[in-house]
């Protein structure tokens, strides 16, 4: 049994997630270890409650100098400014697959050059990955109006959003065919469902983190995993969380085409397209809402506690396909 602890809530919560954790090494290291999925995220906080979830209590993901991740320095690439390293991860096995958690240090919109580079270093070809699936999760900016703060909306489609040259906004990126999974537990239709009805409802550290003055609105329950059914058109991903004046005034064209704002995944998938990977997936927590001005405090205090939930779909997404 796996015990999960929210280093920045007083709740805990306690569910079997069949972890098998690496010991961490700080080593050094040149190229990733093979395994079934790689887990990608991109903040400290996204990282943080990655390690909460994936890391059996081993991990911590406090700032690029304080972990105890290993450092990626791949051969002959730039390293992004100010960093040290490619990317930071740990080891860990669900339901006795191995996965491979990442927190990237090159990030799609500021080192949009190298973007392709990266991630095929990374994933190798398409005909011959490294990886089985590859997922990408993250905090995300909300738009419909039935998402709030700590939903989670999972896609196998990507796109840009309008503050991109409109060659880009023309641009859908699709991934695998079934991002959902298979083989459930009795009663539920899916492993999203699983997490839903057995961890998110009942999460304290999620639910009350969430909850306090600014976060998650009173009327709204319990966060949620949203998803479509297998083969349907999935939500596509479109431009940036801290919602902008700029956006913010678009809102209704965005609702036309998609569910969240981060086009991170968009700068992904795209790379993906160039190295013929199709078997990847986004997971998007909802940290922030629309506002009339940037609203970085919402996102800046329940970025950790909405992207918990994150986590939970990320494992829910291994369950489903292991």
């Amino acid at each position: 049994m796996a015990t999960l602890e929210c280093r920045h809530c007083a709740a805990t919560s306690a569910i079997d997630l069949k972890l098998g954790v690496n010991a961490p090494s700080t080593t050094k290291v040149s190229a990733l270890p093979a395994a079934e999925f790689l887990l990608v995220t991109w903040t400290a906080q996204e990282t943080g409650a990655m390690a909460t979830v994936l890391g059996g209590g081993q991990y911590h993901f406090d700032s690029g100098t304080e972990n105890n991740f290993t450092p990626l320095v791949l051969p002959d690439l730039p390293l992004p400014s100010d960093e040290k390293c490619h990317a930071h991860f740990f080891q860990t096995k669900v339901n006795g697959k191995k996965v491979v958690c990442l927190k990237s240090e090159f990030h799609p919109k500021i080192q949009t050059a190298g973007t392709t580079t990266f991630f095929e270093r990374m994933i190798g070809s398409g005909t011959n990955p490294k990886f089985q699936y590859a997922v990408t999760s993250g905090t995300s900016g909300g738009i419909w109006k039935s998402l709030d703060v700590g939903d989670v909306v999972v896609t196998n489609q990507a796109r840009y959003g309008f503050t991109m040259p409109q060659e880009k906004q023309a641009l859908i990126f699709t991934g695998m065919n079934d991002p959902i999974g298979t083989n459930p537990p009795a009663g539920n239709a899916t492993w999203y469902d699983y997490v839903n009805k057995q961890v998110l409802a009942g999460d304290g550290c999620v639910n009350s983190g969430l909850a306090t003055p600014g976060g998650r609105n009173a009327g709204s329950g319990k966060p949620t995993i949203y998803y479509k059914s297998s083969g349907a058109n999935l939500t596509d991903v479109v431009t940036n969380s801290r919602i902008s004046d700029d956006e913010y005034g678009k809102i209704a064209q965005y609702r036309q085409i998609g569910a969240t704002l981060d086009e991170n995944d968009a700068y992904v998938a795209e790379a993906f397209e160039a190295v013929g990977f199709k078997n990847w997936a986004s997971i998007r927590n909802i940290s922030d809402l629309p506002s009339p001005t940037n609203n970085d405090a919402q996102y800046d205090t329940f970025c950790f506690c909405s992207s918990l939930s994150g986590a939970y779909a990320l494992w829910a997404f291994v369950m489903g396909h292991a």
